[in-house]
């Protein structure tokens, strides 16, 4: 059973393959191979440098177009008034048609920026470049922010989130907003595989602890995009979706959270909710 044969969550997938930092034949075997055993839902960025091998392996791989979601993000680097032409540029080099998501990847420090990034992406879905947009990085105000300023739906927040960090109060924002959040570095670069909680629940169903990390996040309803370029992984990955973890173990896994390890970030592009 495949996460496209398991359903999606307003549209997206509820489990998507991450791409940082894969680059040339690396990012289009990996893309494929994940598509291979059942990925319908792959997550890229203009800033990975990967957008035309992620686009390359959709068209290889024999799928309907409509049957993968494909996200990406415009760069932090682009200046306001080139945001536009950045879109494009994704746009061409996915080669794919309409972006399913178009993320903003970062919504730095500056909020004039913000508001005009926020202003070009609603063009781009205007314009039929992009199907639905939304914002990675943001922290609660800055989400409100968007949703005050944006004329369509902002479908999507991107954060880091896993459990070594206490994202509550971005989740009760993100609910209360009706933004679904994603997971990057769902298993916390490693970290969260280490752990002996998890370790303990993932010996007593018999799977990897990745599946476990990833089965957690599911279950709150947020959408992890896991990176890796290994077929066996990716297809392990995907049993997460069915994985049926008990309150109790939801519980300890949750607990975890009080550590509060953010692991992303970068000086003046971060303005974070404290926990």
């Amino acid at each position: 059973m495949t996460a496209w044969a398991h359903g999606r969550l307003n549209g997206i997938p509820v489990l998507g393959l991450g791409t940082w930092p894969l680059r040339d034949k690396v990012a289009f075997d990996s893309v494929l191979a994940g598509l291979e055993v059942g990925f319908r839902h792959i997550d890229t960025a203009q800033m990975y440098g990967n957008e035309r091998e992620v686009g390359a392996a959709v068209k290889a791989s024999g799928l309907a177009r409509e049957d993968v979601f494909i996200t990406s993000k415009v760069s932090p680097q682009v200046a306001p008034q080139h945001i536009a032409a950045s879109i494009t540029q994704s746009f061409t080099a996915l080669n794919s048609g309409p972006i399913d998501l178009m993320l903003l990847h970062w919504p730095l420090t500056d909020l004039a920026y913000f508001d005009a990034a926020i202003a070009r992406l609603n063009e781009a879905q205007d314009q039929g470049l992009v199907k639905a947009i939304g914002i990675s990085n943001c922290n609660v105000a800055l989400m409100e922010r968007a949703v005050e300023r944006s004329g369509h739906r902002i479908l999507v927040n991107q954060v880091e989130f896993h459990p070594m960090l206490d994202q509550s109060k971005v989740q009760a924002a993100a609910a209360r907003l009706g933004i679904i959040l994603e997971a990057y570095s769902p298993i916390a670069r490693g970290a969260a595989l280490a752990d002996p909680v998890i370790g303990k629940i993932a010996a007593a169903h018999a799977v990897p602890a990745a599946e476990v990390v990833l089965a957690w996040i599911i279950a709150q309803g947020v959408i992890p995009v896991p990176m890796t370029t290994k077929r066996a992984n990716a297809q392990s990955n995907l049993k997460a979706v069915t994985l049926q973890l008990s309150a109790a173990e939801m519980a300890e896994i949750s607990a975890l959270r009080a550590q509060h390890r953010r692991l992303i970030s970068p000086p003046g592009w971060a303005r974070w909710d404290a926990p």
